[in-house]
């Protein structure tokens, strides 16, 4: 209890007591001096007694508040200090190993690499084969899904024409990448190219179908959109989106199937699966020298899936060279509502070089500082919200400035848009106007 509560305390009980002795003779008749004196006197040991509970309580309170606050930082140590003996131990044995084998030859690498992606394959197949998510129940075809027929042996000279007739429909990223010129030239002659068949207006049945044999056929596709450098536009990085793809080679838009997915206990597993398409890409990458890193956007339940994301820390520390190339993305509402163990293992992992950006920004009143401290290190926001308030838009981008954070404006279409984001010094954009999302190839 501060010292001005015990002052005003004592000054109450005292100033009550003395007013006992001056004037309790007065007012009461019958009161003599000395009555009055252990009037005072009760009245004040009254005031001693109640003063001392209050601070007892008191003290009690803020002591109890203060091993609440130790406990707390005690399991916070404690769980750091245990992730951290792990760390040390996969150190040592990485180490260990290196010592027993200075060099590995280019062969062994890439043995090394499938080993490590099917140890993280492990952990996603109890997913997969769980009864409660119906992926192997024998279901009805549906109107969707063609009919398996077997093959028929084709002559040679007729599978050659097939295989240069398809192979040109499918680009290399990588290809547009080095070369973007080559890129805008495609484009220009995209219309006499084939295009992906989107299916549209399906039931929740038929969706939820569709998604349950696309992860048990592994039909989900992996495509990569352009995220540039204005005002450039070049190429800097890529964000991967998930499509479900049909017997028939239809695909389906997270748009339709994300909520469904998700309702059904499945978004996980779709997660995991472009987790895995993406580091074969960035795999791709290290070996041809390309400086390019990929967003790969994680729903909650995946970060709350804390066995697969361990395993995943685990993967990452284990093929650090993947890491720089990893840029894990979140949406803001479910960056907020994670919690400590969830923040806790996000840091783990932006602890080995990945690094973390928020998506689905709704407002630019935020708290930057506490952003950047959190490891953030880009913000997805769409143009509109520069145009509420620009006194709020023109702080927003000061105080960004001194942070380690970049700013990616989502969703620009045309030349006017992307006039209006130069306008505020935006350092990177995406949208339709700089590429479609386009298939991957492993």
């Amino acid at each position: 209890m501060p010292l001005l509560h015990h002052l005003f305390f004592i000054t109450i009980y005292c100033g009550l007591a003395l007013i006992a002795v001056l004037f309790g003779p007065s007012y009461i008749p019958d009161l003599q001096t000395g009555g009055a004196m252990l009037l005072g006197l009760w009245i004040f040991l009254a005031g001693v007694v109640l003063h001392e509970i209050i601070t007892r309580r008191t003290n009690d309170e803020d002591t109890t508040a203060k091993l609440e606050t130790i406990h707390h930082n005690q399991a916070v140590l404690r769980d750091r200090i245990s992730w951290t003996r792990r760390e040390i131990k996969g150190m040592a044995e990485a180490f260990e190993a290196a010592g027993q084998s200075s060099k590995l030859s280019e062969e062994q690498n890439i043995i090394n690499d499938a080993l490590s992606e099917v140890n993280l394959l492990k952990t996603l197949m109890p997913r997969l084969t769980d009864p409660f998510l119906g992926l192997f129940d024998d279901e009805e075809i549906s109107q969707f899904e063609e009919p398996e027929k077997p093959e028929k042996p084709e002559k040679p000279e007729k599978r050659e024409a097939s295989r240069q007739k398809h192979h040109v429909v499918r680009s290399d990223f990588l290809d547009d990448f080095r070369n973007e010129r080559s890129m805008r030239a495609r484009q220009k002659t995209e219309a006499t190219k084939e295009q992906v068949s989107v299916l549209s207006d399906l039931s929740e049945t038929e969706v939820l179908s569709i998604v349950r044999r696309s992860l048990r056929d592994d039909r989900i596709d992996m495509f990569l959109q352009p995220v540039v450098a204005l005002p450039q536009r070049k190429r800097k990085f890529y964000e991967c989106f998930s499509r479900l793809r049909t017997s028939n080679g239809q695909v389906i838009e997270p748009g339709q199937y994300v909520a469904i997915a998700t309702r059904a206990g499945l978004i996980t597993a779709i997660d995991n699966m472009l987790l895995f398409r993406c580091v074969q890409i960035i795999r791709k990458i290290i070996r041809s020298g390309e400086d390019v890193s990929f967003f790969v956007n994680l729903s909650s339940h995946t970060l709350k899936d804390q066995d697969f994301f361990d395993d995943f820390v685990d993967f990452v520390r284990g093929n650090i060279e993947i890491a720089p190339h990893l840029i894990i993305e979140v949406a803001q509402d479910e960056f907020l509502n994670l919690k400590a163990s969830e923040l806790l293992s996000l840091e783990r992992l932006m602890g080995h070089g990945c690094r973390l950006s928020l998506d689905r920004m709704r407002t630019l009143d935020m708290d930057l500082k506490a952003l950047a401290a959190g490891r953030v290190r880009f913000l997805k926001l769409e143009g509109w919200l520069f145009s509420e308030d620009s006194g709020k838009t023109k702080k927003f981008l000061n105080d960004l400035r001194s942070l380690p954070i970049e700013l990616v404006v989502e969703k620009i279409e045309t030349e006017d848009a992307l006039v209006q984001v130069l306008d505020q010094d935006v350092a990177y954009g995406q949208g339709y106007l700089f590429g479609e999302p386009r298939p991957a190839k492993p």
